[in-house]
């Protein structure tokens, strides 16, 4: 390992370059990647995995998973660019480097199907987990809809993206742990949903 090389201060500084890069939305911004750390960390605890992760590999991944969306799509693409750049800046090895850019590009499913990649490390599984569950439950719902309103998509499509995405995102998870949260996450976002419906009235409903 290169002896320039310093877990902390690296870490430190790809931290705070995420916390000022991707800003305060509650969707995809810096709240975003605090809420999937304390996912990430609760994988980890609860599938008593401490002992097998490169915390620095984990942590990375985290904080840089979503920058590309600064970008735009495919934001994992982007975002793998620009995790390769910081970390190559900072003298970090070849090797960290390459399992940290497969993690940010496999929490991406559509990506990783659309460009047959799979997850290489036990951390890029935990962050593909840790991010979806962040998508679920009543953070799910309000980041569903903050970004309809951010992003101008209709009420319908918003409906439809739950169908589409949200409601299938527990069939690919890869702990025990995560599966059985997003069960529990998935049919509290449904309650919420037909809440919603009977509130708006019989107009307002679409069945997918």
């Amino acid at each position: 390992m290169n002896n320039s090389f310093n877990y902390s201060i690296v870490l430190s500084s790809i931290k705070e370059i995420s916390k000022q890069l991707m800003g305060n939305s509650f969707d995809h911004g810096f709240p975003h990647i605090i809420r999937v750390y304390k996912w990430a960390y609760r994988i980890v605890e609860n599938e008593k995995l401490r002992n097998y992760i490169n915390t620095f590999v984990l942590d990375a991944s985290i904080y840089l998973h979503d920058i590309g969306r600064l970008i735009g799509e495919p934001h994992a693409y982007y975002s793998a660019v620009i995790a390769r750049g910081l970390l190559k800046e900072h003298n970090v090895p070849d090797n960290i480097v390459e399992k940290i850019c497969n993690a940010i590009l496999t929490h991406s499913y559509s990506y990783m199907k659309r460009h047959n990649i799979k997850p290489e490390s036990i951390e890029a599984q935990i962050l593909s987990d840790a991010d979806k569950l962040d998508a679920l439950g009543i953070v799910g719902f309000i980041r569903v809809f903050n970004y309809s309103v951010t992003h101008n998509r209709s009420y319908k499509d918003t409906i439809k993206h739950f169908y589409d995405k949200i409601f299938k995102l527990k069939n690919y998870m890869y702990f025990p742990y995560s599966r059985e949260i997003a069960e529990e996450l998935t049919e509290k976002t449904r309650k919420i949903l037909e809440d919603l419906a009977n509130e708006l009235g019989p107009e307002f409903y679409i069945d997918y």
